[in-house]
């Protein structure tokens, strides 16, 4: 006998069509042949796994997504239990190989991502389940995972003293820039002289300064929470991408301000005359920089979409 009713024969035979195709991730033959053969959804390979587990272990997301909605019974699919004790957290916990994201941080987010969405899609009782060697499916995540985490840590402290210093530098450019203006200061009242006769453009000025100063001091701000948070596995999925998103946006908005502060400087000093207002600077200079933000952040915003779609998407399983 076997766990679905189906003949244990069956697990020395070829692999059945259906197997191969939702191990290789491709959904159309998947989809085509659960359209003819709606019982085929719990065939099962020679370890006692059925179609959803394999997809889970192998992490075929869409093919995942598919299944949960596919209208089959996922009950019977999401607490079944292969041959080793494994449930379908347990295969979730399996480290992907070949990693399809570089390895480190990224990569650490996006298991510890899968992880949790199988997770909460399962019945609670599911979690604190021990298979055949003793161990939970969060004790098997740790395991698999801890030399990943050691080197994505390893990583980000890296990248975090790297920027760190840029934002400092930023800071110290646009402080020194505040007291030190264009034109020098009125010797009588104290107050900047282009400030008389260039009130709009010293004002912009000096707006663009104190938005590049303050930008990078937030990003500092962050970059010291990196720095000594512990990067626990728990971190890795939501603390440290909003934290990396976060810091993305201000070393983004510190580098544009600092940017057109200078511009702006030329223009208050009249080594650039122009009749138009200074917005076609800014906002050129904007494109330009959100284009190369685009370009080297796409991986970690692609990781926030699915972060909060499958948030807004949860519904979990009642115990």
């Amino acid at each position: 006998g076997s766990q679905f009713g189906i003949s244990s024969e069956k697990k020395h035979r070829m692999p059945d069509p259906l197997i191969q195709a939702t191990r290789l991730g491709i959904i159309e033959v998947v989809q085509e042949i659960l359209s003819v053969y709606p019982e085929a959804a719990y065939s099962f390979d020679g370890k006692g796994r059925n179609i959803l587990q394999i997809a889970v272990e192998e992490k075929k997301w869409f093919l995942y997504d598919y299944l949960m909605t596919s209208g089959t019974n996922m009950d019977r699919m999401l607490s079944a239990i292969d041959c080793e004790g494994n449930s379908i957290i347990h295969l979730a916990a399996h480290q992907e190989s070949p990693p399809s994201t570089p390895p480190g941080v990224l990569e650490m987010m996006w298991e510890v991502l899968w992880f949790k969405r199988v997770q909460y899609d399962s019945f609670p009782y599911l979690w604190q389940l021990q298979n055949s060697d003793g161990k939970t499916a969060k004790q098997v995540f740790e395991t698999n995972h801890a030399s990943l985490r050691e080197k994505a840590e390893e990583t980000v402290r890296a990248l975090a003293n790297t920027v760190l210093i840029v934002s400092v530098l930023i800071a110290t450019i646009n402080f020194a820039a505040i007291f030190t203006v264009p034109g020098g200061f009125d010797q009588t009242t104290g107050e900047a002289i282009f400030l008389k006769n260039r009130r709009w453009e010293f004002g912009l000025l000096m707006f663009y300064l104190a938005g590049g100063l303050f930008s990078s001091l937030f990003t500092m701000a962050i970059l010291l929470v990196i720095i000594f948070l512990r990067f626990r596995t728990d971190d890795f999925y939501v603390s440290l991408p909003c934290y990396y998103v976060m810091n993305i946006i201000s070393i983004f908005y510190s580098a544009v301000f600092t940017i057109v502060a200078a511009f702006q400087a030329l223009i208050v000093q009249k080594v650039v005359i122009t009749d138009y207002r200074p917005f076609v600077v800014v906002f050129f200079i904007y494109g330009l920089m959100a284009l190369v933000l685009m370009e080297t952040s796409y991986v970690i915003f692609d990781y926030a979409y699915h972060l909060i779609r499958y948030c807004l998407c949860y519904r979990g399983q009642e115990s």
